[in-house]
């Protein structure tokens, strides 16, 4: 019987799973790897040194439930990036078949590599394995679209792939596993699979209307209680689906997200954004906790064998299952090969294997212990391989988005175009925002434009901003300007979005600035910058002079330093970037 633990150390277990997911997640942006690289190394080197952090001795009888609903909500937001329009009729029919035949052809041919591989497993415990393996998820997949940006296509065929994939594998690895845990043959129902379906759909459909119906009200009388509204929902429609068929809460929860995402009555963007931080936390917190739960003698008896299942997953069974389902496709061969290569497993084939090799084992089933080492061995091998090979295959392949700076400027008049220009020759990708009146003489300068949306919800934050890294505000509206740069400062980051000095005779608003996101100089307004440049003034690129500096042009105002590699540091009011060899200045010159 397990002794409960005081307060102190529930207070210490938990304060170090909460501490070594956020401080993985922040490490990895630092390393600039994918987070869930560091995070599973970090949860398994964790269980290793202290058992504060291993969910049985933490949670207890709490931990399956509480996966149950992390994922669930993990789900939830998956389910509110799938929409409608990013699956093009070029890509629909391969998605359909990756979720149906391309499952299936896994399913068997990772359960006939686990068979031959591992001796004395059984039958039912290597097709439990194979169905826990069809799994892939928005845990692994949605984070490595972040870090590789794939062309479009080919991220909303592996998007969707991976949202959809979780909770039918999960579904066919319950029938598996009652098959398994009953016995054999007499424990197979063919309608259990539909059966579970169905009760998702029901109860997701429930759920998304009783939300839709609760938004409405909410948004116009408690617009700060929708995001509880919508946590709570999403979680209750998981828990009902979860206790008339198990885990059916997946479908519900999912289908919840895709309602909403695709629906356009109502805002959503507050109840997006506080689940995208959410997910974040729970996506930490769920790797290090299942990483924690592995022991390393467990992981060293089936580890041969799991770099050989490994292998066969990686370089014959995706790739041979992928080139099945796309044959005929309206993808292109480099497109293919690229999904070929893609198909990381995630949280919800850990959680899966923990609880029913846990359960199989209670009962006496053959090889049922065996079941989450193996299967954490693939998740392990499968996340390192893509994460750390994803953008090379990508680059190669050729459907990597851009690499390097962007720089999106709203505007397209004149000082506009004659900055983008500047930022061009330095080497920087330019991307404008600009009307319809202007648009065709940025295109004429050799610049990217095009009409812009911003301040819009989150769900179509990520096309817009997409490959996006700095931006420029150069509207003629200073309020614009101003409230724009607050906004993208949650995209981008400080230091990677500045605007136009304000007039300040003209601006209605009165936001509070430093100075630090304001480039040029203070007396740069546009108007100044407008009148300068018909006087004759040019903006120009020069190579940096470390050794008299920008300061000693008295002819030349500052605005960027463009880095060797192409990284962008914007002069300030009051802050002059400090100049490296290599760096290229672009200056305003206004002597003659």
């Amino acid at each position: 019987m397990t002794t409960a633990l005081s307060t102190n150390e529930l207070l210490a277990g938990i304060g170090l799973v909460l501490a070594l997911a956020v401080g993985s997640q922040l490490l990895a942006k630092v390393l600039r790897l994918p987070a869930i690289v560091v995070l599973l190394p970090v949860g398994f080197v964790a269980g290793i040194l202290t058992k504060d952090v291993q969910p049985s001795y933490l949670l207890g009888p709490l931990y399956q439930p509480f996966v149950s609903v992390a994922v669930g909500v993990v789900l939830f937001e998956a389910g509110l990036r799938l929409s409608f329009r990013d699956i093009t009729p070029r890509v629909r029919p391969v998605v359909v078949r990756l979720v149906s035949v391309g499952a299936l052809a896994t399913w068997l041919s990772a359960s006939g590599g686990v068979a031959l591989l591992f001796n004395g497993l059984g039958t039912d415990v290597a097709l439990l394995i194979g169905a826990i393996l069809v799994v892939s998820g928005p845990t692994v997949v949605l984070p490595l679209l972040a870090f590789i940006r794939p062309t479009r296509d080919v991220r909303s065929v592996l998007k969707w792939e991976g949202v959809l994939i979780d909770p039918l594998g999960a579904l066919l690895a319950v029938i598996v596993f009652q098959v398994a845990r009953t016995g054999g043959s007499k424990g197979w129902h063919p309608g259990e699979f539909l059966a579970n379906v169905f009760v998702g759909v029901v109860i997701g459909a429930i759920g998304a209307a009783l939300l839709w119906v609760l938004l409405h009200q909410l948004q116009r009388r408690a617009p700060r209680q929708v995001v509880a509204a919508t946590l709570a929902l999403a979680v209750g429609a998981l828990v009902a689906a979860d206790l008339i068929r198990d885990d059916s809460g997946f479908v519900a929860t999912l289908l919840m997200g895709a309602f909403l995402s695709n629906q356009r009555s109502i805002e959503v963007a507050p109840a997006v954004e506080f689940h995208e931080t959410l997910v974040q936390l729970l996506i930490g917190v769920l790797f290090v906790m299942i990483a924690a739960s592995v022991s390393p003698g467990a992981v060293k008896s089936v580890l041969p064998g799991g770099f050989a299942l490994l292998a066969l997953l990686v370089v014959a069974i995706r790739p041979a299952m992928v080139a099945l389902v796309t044959l005929g496709s309206k993808l292109e061969m480099h497109e293919r090969a690229f999904v070929g290569w893609m198909a990381p497993r995630g949280i919800v084939a850990g959680a899966t294997a923990s609880a029913f090799g846990l359960q199989l084992a209670s009962v006496g089933v053959h090889g049922a212990t065996k079941i989450l080492p193996i299967v954490f061995v693939v998740i392990f091998g499968t996340v390192v391989v893509y994460g750390l090979s994803g953008g090379p295959v990508a680059r190669w392949l050729q459907v990597a988005g851009a690499e390097g700076t962007l720089v999106l400027i709203v505007g397209g008049h004149e000082v506009a175009r004659a900055i983008g220009s500047a930022l061009k020759r330095a080497g920087v990708g330019v991307r404008l925002w600009a009307g319809p009146n202007t648009q065709g003489a940025a295109r004429s300068a050799g610049l990217e434009a095009d009409r812009g949306r911003m301040l819009v919800d989150s769900l179509n934050r990520e096309a817009e901003l997409e490959e996006v890294t700095d931006a420029l505000l150069l509207s003629r509206s200073d309020d614009f300007n101003a409230v724009a740069v607050l906004d993208l400062r949650g995209d981008l980051g400080h230091g990677h979005v500045y605007r136009i000095a304000p007039d300040p005779d003209e601006p209605d608003l009165l936001l509070p600035s430093t100075g630090a996101d304001i480039l040029g100089r203070r007396e740069l307004t546009l108007a100044e910058l407008s009148r300068r440049l018909g006087d004759g003034a040019r903006i120009v690129n020069r190579p940096a002079d470390l050794a008299a500096g920008w300061a000693s042009d008295l002819d030349a105002i500052l605005l960027f330093v463009v880095g060797s590699k192409g990284e962008l540091r914007a002069a300030t009011d009051g802050n002059a970037p400090l100049l490296k060899s290599g760096d290229t200045l672009i200056e305003l010159i206004t002597s003659a």
